[in-house]
């Protein structure tokens, strides 16, 4: 995997986090057998500089939240079950701020996920399929 931005312990993290929120099941691909962490890499290289180390640092912060509320370990050491039960409880957290840190990775992780061309065509979605029934319409229509 060539990332642009993300260093491999970045992408560890948001592979960690994007695994645990999405927990995929049911035939779905898990995280590592996507793009998700090179689509979301591409997004962060993309993003203004400040946004960028804004978001890096969201994942550090993430990564150490079970360190901060009295865990031994970090988020990535933790099993499956520990850290859903980490991240349930963080999202939950009496604070606004650990809330909104896990609300915006929590939406990047779902975006970067299901936006993966496999994953939406498991889940019955043909994007390029719909952009040619699209174009045909236009061209029935004869519109430019």
């Amino acid at each position: 995997m060539s990332l642009s931005v993300l260093s491999p312990r970045e992408a560890s993290i948001f592979a960690c986090l994007c695994d645990t929120f999405v927990a995929p099941a049911d035939g779905l691909p898990p995280v590592r057998e996507t793009d998700a962490v090179t689509f979301f890499d591409s997004w962060l290289a993309r993003a203004p500089r400040l946004n960028r180390v804004g978001l890096r640092a969201m994942l550090y912060a993430t990564e150490l939240l079970p360190v901060a509320a009295g865990k031994r370990r970090r988020l990535r050491a933790l099993d499956e079950r520990g850290r859903a039960a980490a991240l349930d409880a963080f999202e939950r957290s009496r604070h606004s701020e650990v809330r909104q840190i896990l609300r915006v990775l929590k939406g990047m992780a779902f975006l970067s996920y299901y936006g993966d061309d496999s994953v939406m065509g498991l889940l019955g979605y043909d994007a390029d399929a719909n952009v040619a029934r699209g174009r045909e319409l236009r061209r029935l229509e004869g519109r430019p």
